[in-house]
Formats: C-alpha cells, structure tokens, sequence
C-alpha cells in the first residue's frame, strides 16, 4: 500500500526535503517528488497527482499554509492530504483552521514523521472506504 502513495515534499531547504525523503523510502515510501517553494508546489501539483503533501511553514514567497490554503481552494486540488511542518512559527490551531491535515514542530523524530504520515493517509482510506 505504502509504495502506491504520491507524496510531494515541500521545503526551502534541500537538506530537509532530503532528511524527510530519506526517512519516507525506509519505510517504503517510493513515489516521492520535492519542490523547493510554493511555486514550485503547485505547478508539480497540476502536473501530477498526489496523495499526501508534506510542506513547511515558514518558506518565500508563498509560505506552507499560504499553499495550503491555495490547494484547498483549488477543486482539482483540494482532496490532496497536507501535513504542516514548523520551526515554531506556526500554531496547530491555524494549520487546520486553514485545512492542513496534519501538523508537526521541528525537530521531529524519523517515526514521529512516519506515524503523523500514516495516520493522514489512513484517514483518508477509511474516509473513502466508509
């Protein structure tokens, strides 16, 4: 199952898209796309479909929960599952105010990662198969 989700990883930093990338194929995550901004995101985001976007708050010019709001807005988009990740900028409440599925404070352990991804992903399944 895990090896069928699409996972877009969305961080100004290469060394962080590469450690969370790192994590998600030792847990055979295999479909994994990175974006360095917001911009980026969403053109990767309507080139291809993804199940699962893991992004961070704090990025230039279009910030995580800017994108987050712009995929919710966008019907071809808004079914994708978002997972927030932050230095301490943000605030929990906000993220889900503004429709992320998901949210986790940096610095975060590899399984606090892999648990907060298979737990958005597994909503998700029983939400279809309900």
């Amino acid at each position: 199952m895990r090896t069928r989700k699409r996972i877009l990883i969305v961080d100004d930093s290469e060394t962080m898209t590469t450690i969370i990338s790192r994590i998600l194929r030792d847990v055979n995550y295999t479909d994994i796309d990175r974006a360095h901004d917001g911009g980026s995101a969403l053109a990767a985001l309507r080139r291809k479909e993804y199940d699962l976007v893991i992004t961070d708050w704090l990025m230039e010019p279009i910030s995580g929960i800017e994108l987050t709001r712009l995929i919710r807005a966008d019907a071809h988009l808004s079914k994708v599952r978002i997972i927030l990740i932050t230095g301490g900028y943000g605030k929990a409440d906000e993220a889900w105010l503004d429709g992320a599925d998901g949210y986790l404070r940096k610095p975060f352990e590899p399984q606090d990662l892999t648990h907060k991804v298979e737990d958005v992903l597994s909503t998700v399944a029983l939400l279809a198969s309900g």
